[in-house]
């Protein structure tokens, strides 16, 4: 045992080529940088986080707030800067940390803003942090703040393959449900694609039958195709597979920077030493030990509880009753990416208990249009704004008893409308939780859930 023992740690820590490292972090800031870009040329700081005059939060996040006009302008700049900086590898542990602290600050403002490739950003944003990979191919280098052999330690290639790896195989293993091997939602969209498109392809995209075939054939390069990103022999054809399948994704679908965020990240399977060889030049040979990477307890604890964290975190919505889809538990920072379609209409009314005196709120009239979408759909969203609505009638109107009611109704998946919640409840006297179910939602009816399973309607 201890031999074993002996051999991992020494796998573990044993200095690997960074040249397949190094370019990771050179492409990833250059994909930052870019979303930095779009961000200052469509003025998304403005719209998204100042104009708005209601947020929506994440628990334990609420004190998050907006800076003032003046400077809130300047955090894609800064984010910008700190990008270039770890792209050019200068100055890199400070640019990489101010990165993803910048970039974890904007997620951070509003929970309607949520989108699976932002978590995606900063998770692989906080391994750059974590991992020394401007020793190879960096400025840092240049000027003498990196000496010894272009080399890192095995555990960064470990933690950054682990990091894709739990990410890709979720997203095949989520898939494994009624709906989606069922073609729903994908050959709506897929459908409602075509008129982008003419000819065989438009064709193929109006098909039920190929929504479902694509749907079966994202599923299973998932589950299959991330375990054999691991084996030598196929990694480079499974590579192209999957810069196909997310270069098409990026034609059909406006998902931002997340198809080129994914194909950088699977480059890491690829062999350590790859842009070396892609470039004409010998490969690096790794000595079998550097006394720079000392074995260490406490890295090796850190990486493995890590990694362990990230399997079990996308967990969360089976532990709860009901489905997801419905209920939305556990969905966030799940890797359920485009699973659900869903639809809605909201209004709230505020009654003041004393007097039965009533408002009719349009939601329309006091979000953004996004937020609007987002919240109609997602319970912890309407309770948030209900209890919102509560304190500021309370407030405003010095009102001792304020009640608020909801008029909702949702579809999933292109199903008819159902109640989503009773409107007699409260929603001002029912708390707010995070890990907890929550049973103040109407049933999802069984009988419709299946209406529309059969692929040919």
């Amino acid at each position: 045992m201890s031999s074993n023992l002996a051999g991992w740690k020494e796998r573990f820590f044993a200095p690997v080529d960074g040249a397949s490292l190094a370019l990771f972090r050179i492409l990833f800031g250059a994909v930052i940088l870019f979303e930095a870009w779009r961000y200052e040329t469509n003025n998304w700081m403005e719209d998204k986080f100042l104009f708005p005059t209601f947020r929506f939060s994440y628990h334990g996040f609420e004190w998050v707030d907006p800076l003032p006009p003046a400077l809130m302008l300047w955090v894609t700049k800064l984010l910008a800067i700190f990008a270039f900086l770890v792209m050019v590898g200068l100055f890199f542990r400070v640019a990489a940390v101010g990165m993803l602290a910048l970039f974890s600050y904007i997620f951070l403002l509003d929970k309607a803003q949520y989108l699976n490739h932002f978590y995606f950003t900063i998770l692989l944003a906080f391994v750059l942090a974590v991992i020394p990979a401007h020793r190879v191919w960096s400025l840092d280098r240049l000027r003498g703040a990196v000496t010894g052999l272009p080399v890192m330690p095995a555990w960064s290639q470990w933690l950054a393959r682990g990091q894709m790896e739990i990410m890709l195989l979720w997203a095949g293993i989520v898939k494994l449900n009624a709906d989606w091997l069922n073609g729903l939602p994908l050959r709506d969209w897929l459908s409602n694609s075509a008129d982008e498109f003419s000819g065989v392809i438009a064709e193929l995209l109006r098909s039920p039958d190929f929504g479902v075939m694509a749907a079966w054939a994202a599923a299973l390069l998932h589950i299959i195709g991330a375990p054999l990103l691991l084996i030598p022999r196929v990694r480079v054809v499974v590579f192209f597979a999957y810069a196909g399948f997310h270069i098409s994704n990026h034609f059909l679908w406006n998902i931002g920077i997340f198809p080129w965020l994914t194909i950088v990240g699977t480059t890491l399977f690829l062999d350590a030493s790859w842009p070396r060889k892609f470039l004409g030049k010998t490969p690096h040979a790794a000595p079998m030990q550097d006394a720079a990477f000392k074995p260490s307890l406490l890295v090796a604890g850190f990486v493995c509880v890590w990694l362990l964290s990230q399997a079990l975190l996308p967990l969360r919505p089976y532990i709860y009753d009901g489905n997801v889809a419905w209920n939305e538990q556990g969905h966030r920072f799940s890797w359920r990416m485009k699973l659900r379609d869903k639809e809605g209409g909201l209004a709230y009314r505020v009654v003041d208990a004393n007097t039965g005196r009533t408002w009719h709120i349009n939601i329309y009239d006091h979000l953004d249009g996004r937020q609007a979408r987002k919240m109609v759909a997602r319970p912890d969203m309407i309770l948030e704004y209900a209890h919102y609505l509560h304190d500021r009638f309370k407030a405003e109107h010095g009102l001792d008893d304020v009640q608020v009611f909801a008029h909702s109704f949702v579809s999933v998946n292109g199903r008819p409308m159902e109640r989503f919640i009773a409107p007699d409840l409260n929603l001002a006297a029912v708390k707010r939780t995070y890990l907890a179910q929550d049973h103040w939602l109407e049933t999802y009816s069984e009988d419709r859930k299946h209406e529309r399973a059969d692929p040919l309607l």
